[in-house]
């Protein structure tokens, strides 16, 4: 009956035979039906009590709502695997598949977070994972789609297994407020929202510009150092060989410029090494991001100002590498040559060794690389360059942030203003983020990657970028 196409008459009669028969009987039609991608393979598959194979056929038709109810349904108990004889054992078959079901309801519900963020839904990307008790993958989600505050109200009611992703929320969230003067004050009482946040509480009195009395109201509402107290506190971290306690401080008085001779000739030191990394130039580059911009564009600082930006552009390209931002990363070395191009300066840095990097990582990375560069596999030197590449990046300290940013509506058509991205080349589709200059335009979803591993803007200005 087989042979001659008469399924339903063989499997009626076949348990005749054997139960043991009769399933491997629908087995075989089960896998014959998903050959055909019939959807009269479902009851098949739910009869066995085959949940891997039915979650499987939908999986790789798209069906991840299907696909996941499915495996909550078999999760909750309600999809049974037949017993193939009368002898009871002391343990079921559906508990020994249970964490088989749970790990297939872990996956699916990922999939279909994932699937949910890149279509610029985040909120229910991170409903998915929180069904499944996924809270690290949920914040992560909540913050790449730029949901910040949304993200630190779960932190705060998820607690302490989501504490170092609720703190990177209320930091991001912070930045977003420090820019004017009038909510510069809820941006502290958001970083005092993080238990060790005296340095980014150092970073934002530095930022802030007024005068004295203003400047000194916030430290005091910082529990930091008045403005005349700094300059002794950086004097004497100098004297005792503390380059990032000194760096503070300077940032923090009536001259803090001189933070950047400090930090920045450190910085020089590291990268003229051989095993310096991301992590022991990075923090301190951070900090002296955070110079008042009024003081970081007089042309007494040009040097400075230069040296600062082609440092953060090139460390910014490597954490981009990361956190896996494949979109901007060929736009943060390109940024890097350029200002190494036109700007005379002294960095331990070449153009040569910029775009050897560069080439090493577009063939090995599972990224998209330029359009202009036609791929082709990485030879022997760009996989060692790769390698040390790689050494030197490290590993990304926060679960779930590795890959692009889509905020919501990144997949909606551009409107009748169309704009350009001066990344790309591309129109941009979904929101724009117009730099300051009002003309140039890059799309919301690579300003915030940009900001996040880069604060300076691409035009190379010295102006914070604050897209968030």
């Amino acid at each position: 009956m087989v042979e001659l196409g008469q399924w339903e008459k063989a499997l009626s009669v076949a348990p005749a035979v054997s139960m043991k028969y009769w399933k491997k009987l629908m087995q075989r039609r089960a896998e014959q039906l998903i050959q055909e991608e019939n959807d009269d393979v479902i009851p098949y598959c739910i009869a066995t009590g085959d949940v891997k194979k039915l979650v499987s056929f939908f999986t790789s038709r798209g069906q991840l709502k299907e696909a996941l109810l499915v495996a909550q349904a078999a999760c909750e108990g309600n999809i049974h695997v037949p017993p193939m004889s009368s002898t009871k054992n002391s343990t079921s078959p559906d508990d020994n598949n249970m964490e088989v079901y749970n790990g297939l309801l872990h996956g699916v519900c990922e999939e279909l977070a994932e699937w949910y963020f890149q279509d610029g839904r985040t909120v229910l990307a991170a409903c998915c994972h929180l069904a499944v008790d996924n809270m690290e993958l949920a914040m992560a989600c909540l913050i790449r789609g730029n949901e910040l505050e949304l993200a630190v109200c779960v932190g705060v009611v998820l607690g302490e297994v989501a504490q170092q992703a609720t703190n990177y929320a209320l930091e991001l969230l912070a930045r977003k407020y420090m820019i004017t003067f009038l909510s510069r004050d809820l941006a502290a009482n958001l970083l005092r929202m993080i238990p060790d946040n005296e340095i980014l509480l150092v970073k934002l009195c530095a930022f802030c510009p007024g005068n004295t009395a203003e400047i000194n109201d916030l430290r005091e509402k910082c529990s930091l150092p008045s403005l005349e107290e700094c300059q002794g506190l950086a004097e004497s971290a100098a004297a005792d060989g503390d380059v990032f306690q000194a760096a503070k401080f300077y940032l923090l008085s009536s001259e803090p410029e001189r933070a950047l001779a400090i930090g920045i000739t450190f910085v020089k030191e590291q990268l003229s090494s051989s095993e310096w990394t991301v992590e022991s130039v990075h923090p301190i580059l951070d900090l002296l991001s955070y110079i008042r911009t009024d003081r970081l564009i007089l042309p007494k600082c040009s040097e400075d100002r230069n040296q600062l930006l082609i440092l953060c552009g090139y460390i910014g390209a490597l954490l981009a590498i990361r956190r896996k931002y494949s979109s901007i990363v060929p736009a943060l070395y390109e940024y890097t040559s350029q200002l190494l191009k036109r700007r005379e300066v002294s960095v331990p840095l070449q153009i040569d060794q910029l775009s050897a990097e560069l080439d090493a990582w577009c063939p090995i990375s599972t990224s998209v690389c330029p359009e202009e560069v036609p791929y082709s596999p990485p030879s022997e030197a760009q996989k060692a360059e790769y390698c040390v590449l790689m050494s030197r990046i490290g590993q990304e300290p926060l679960r779930g942030m590795e890959g692009p940013d889509y905020v919501t509506g990144s997949n909606f058509p551009s409107h009748s203003d169309v704009q350009i991205s001066c990344f790309t080349g591309l129109r941009i589709q979904g929101p724009v983020f117009f730099l300051e200059d009002g003309k140039s335009a890059i799309s919301l979803n690579d300003a915030l990657m940009w900001a996040k591993v880069n604060p300076f803007s691409p035009l190379g200005t010295g102006i914070r970028l604050n897209p968030f």
